[in-house]
């Protein structure tokens, strides 16, 4: 795979190769069953983030993703409970995720009392989770089929959810949040979502029950902030601000015994901190090829933050270098990286060790960085002498002064 990337850097200034698809491959045909489930989750979410739709927009990109897999899972959940789900016939969105809601409060043995319900239908939990799973147009035509009924518990709320999914600029959503107005959570975490009022963690709190729910919430803020910030008047939340509190918490929050490291590199991946997650998963021994691939995807699509060969640190522990004295955003170490698995190949390996160097100059594609294309060059020439297999490479003069071509 890494072959065919700098055939196709030679061949052209930006190579139509599809690199995702190729380590992502090459990573899973390594792996075990488990293992290349867990890791094939983190190259659908790069999926997104290189994508035409979503490329660069980490908010968009990483909700897209968590959609995605929430749709999955209500799928799975239906299919795994048909009788409970009950959805009948040839299931439309909508006969889905009632199916799913039927398991869901199948599980609790009845309904919640404090549900808002019509016709035996909790149309807040029915609303909320079309959202969820991003079905917008799905939620804004269901809304307005159910406006009579929605208007007796809010009479804005349907003009609000039109204006919201139009990305109408003068929405304004003054409204008084109380607690009994707010007794249905999934109200609530619509309503949060959505910029409908100021809501409390605490009123949503028994439907963000998992960490991919709780992210969702909080990127899906984070990418309409400027919309929500228009309806609610409150300031803007931030991806900076989410960065700075998955931080915080750190590995032990998510993975208190240590077993599942994924998961956090997971969550620092779906909050844009690329650099983070690669230093954290390179780390762990079981997981150092999959991190080292990740890196380069992430460099061939220029989302990782890389300090040039002038700038780069002397560091012999993390991979990790702050971008500056001012807390800006972090910097990978990607050539000492690399430099480090090109030398841990065998001896056996040379010409993929070779490759890997010369990967060396990915960050600088299309500029001219010459301490970078130095510094590849000495990392090559000091392999092939340390292996004493340059003649091969780097050609050598025959015993009748004719000169062999490497």
């Amino acid at each position: 795979v890494v072959r065919k990337l700098n055939d196709a850097r030679v061949a052209a200034a930006r190579p139509q190769v599809d690199v995702l698809a190729g380590l992502e491959k090459a990573t899973l045909d390594s792996s075990t069953e488990l293992k290349s489930k867990q890791i094939g989750q983190v190259w659908k979410l790069l999926a997104h983030y290189t994508s035409p739709k979503e490329s660069r927009n980490i908010a968009a990109g990483a909700c897209a993703y968590l959609e995605e897999t929430f749709v999955e899972h209500v799928d799975r959940i239906v299919a795994q409970y048909p009788h409970d789900a009950n959805v009948g016939g040839i299931p439309s969105t909508n006969r889905k995720i009632r199916g799913y809601l039927n398991v869901q409060f199948g599980r609790l043995g009845r309904v919640p009392a404090f549900l808002e319900m019509f016709n035996d239908e909790a149309i807040w939990a029915h609303m909320y989770t079309l959202y969820r799973c991003g079905f917008k147009q799905e939620l804004l035509k269901y809304a307005l089929d159910m406006e009579d009924i929605i208007t007796d518990s809010d009479p804005g709320f349907v003009a609000h959810l039109k204006g919201f999914c139009d990305q109408a600029a003068a929405i304004r959503s003054d409204i008084p949040v109380t607690a009994a107005s707010l007794e249905d959570p999934y109200k609530a975490a619509l309503y949060k979502v959505l910029g409908r009022g100021n809501v409390s963690k605490k009123a949503a709190a028994e439907v963000v029950q998992t960490t991919e729910d709780y992210l969702w919430s909080s990127l899906a803020v984070v990418r309409d902030a400027e919309h929500i910030a228009a309806a609610t008047g409150h300031p803007r939340s931030t991806l900076e601000s989410l960065q700075a509190l998955m931080l915080k918490y750190g590995p032990a929050h998510f993975d208190p015994n240590g077993n599942n490291p994924l998961l956090y590199f997971r969550v620092l991946l779906l909050c844009g901190l690329f650099e983070n997650a690669v230093d954290f998963l390179l780390q762990n021994d079981r997981f150092q090829i999959e991190a080292v691939h990740i890196a380069i995807a992430l460099a061939f699509y220029g989302l990782l933050n890389i300090p040039s060969a002038e700038t780069m640190p002397c560091s012999f522990g993390s991979y990790l270098v702050a971008a500056d004295n001012t807390g800006g955003r972090a910097m990978l170490d990607f050539s000492r990286m690399v430099i480090h698995y090109a030398r841990a190949l065998p001896e056996t390996a040379t010409d993929d060790a070779v490759n890997y160097l010369l990967l060396l100059t990915l960050p600088i594609q299309g500029t001219c960085d010459s301490g970078q294309h130095s510094l590849c060059q000495q990392a090559i020439e000091r392999i092939l002498y340390e292996r004493t297999d340059y003649a091969r490479y780097l050609g050598d003069i025959q015993s009748d002064g004719t000169r062999k071509r490497g």
